[in-house]
């Protein structure tokens, strides 16, 4: 099926989206919510298909999710179909870490009425629900946290950052060299098999409420909801599916969950 703008609207729950920073705002909340952070193909020993028609089957039809090069390749197609102008940009994730390792990240830069704005929907549990103005060490609330995006000379990158009890928590590192689709495969396939990543050897789910947000780490589930947090353990293939199918409501069968489930044991 090509890529239908009714449908992916459906998939994430909204009737329209304008191409405005309303709509910005909007889509990526929107799509984080509907379509959730995960990476249990790199998990499953899988390269992900970054193909079009491949990503539509899997985020869209199949309703599953993915990692960065999953996510936000199908949302840059809606910002090219909605009239975003944009920029792919590709990141040094730090992680609370002075510097960046190799670009393992996909996000856009969106310009606006004179405006730039970090969009990026896969991320993970760090990041921020909404675009983020890139300007100098302007502090922006979203949600319950805080952000900004500073320049750091001496990398030549806009760092975005989470504002902590400690101080401010480096995530990621950007800048404006030019994003070939080569490199995007290229970053995918070490993302997705390389031990120095965090993706084969560890299962992650990520996916926004209204009120806050599910969150998952090789067993250890979290939900927070209106401010008040719960966790719990999950072990057994029946407790990950339910996870897997109600809580984060993906549309993974059963034997993908069964060699997920059985790869997660390994951890304990």
């Amino acid at each position: 099926m090509p890529f239908d703008l009714a449908t992916y609207f459906d998939r994430i729950g909204l009737k329209s989206c304008q191409a405005d920073l309303s709509g910005l705002k909007q889509l990526q909340t929107a799509q984080i919510s509907a379509i959730p952070f995960e990476n249990v193909l790199p998990f499953s020993g899988l390269v992900p298909d970054l193909d079009h028609a491949g990503l539509w089957q899997k985020l869209v039809l199949a309703r599953c999710g993915g990692y960065c090069f999953e996510v936000n390749a199908l949302l840059g197609q809606v910002l090219d179909a909605l009239g975003f102008p944009n920029r792919r940009v590709l990141a040094r994730v730090r992680m609370g870490e002075a510097q960046g390792g190799a670009r393992t990240h996909l996000a856009f830069v969106v310009p606006l009425g004179g405006d730039e704005w970090l969009v990026d929907a896969g991320f993970g549990g760090q990041a921020p629900a909404e675009p983020v103005k890139i300007a100098p060490d302007q502090e922006q609330p979203i949600r319950d946290q805080v952000y900004r995006i500073r320049f750091e000379d001496a990398s030549g990158e806009h760092v975005l950052e989470r504002k902590t009890d400690t101080g401010w928590f480096p995530l990621y590192g950007f800048d404006r060299v030019d994003v070939r689709d080569e490199d995007i495969e290229a970053a995918n396939f070490v993302c997705a098999l390389s031990p120095m990543q965090s993706f084969a050897g560890n299962l992650k789910f990520y996916r926004l409420t209204k009120t806050g947000f599910f969150s998952f780490l090789n067993g250890r589930a979290r939900r927070v909801e209106n401010g008040e947090s719960r966790e719990w353990q999950i072990r057994e293939q029946s407790e990950l599916k339910d996870f897997m199918k109600n809580d984060l409501r993906l549309g993974y069968d059963n034997a993908t969950i069964e060699v997920v489930a059985s790869r997660l044991k390994t951890l304990f």
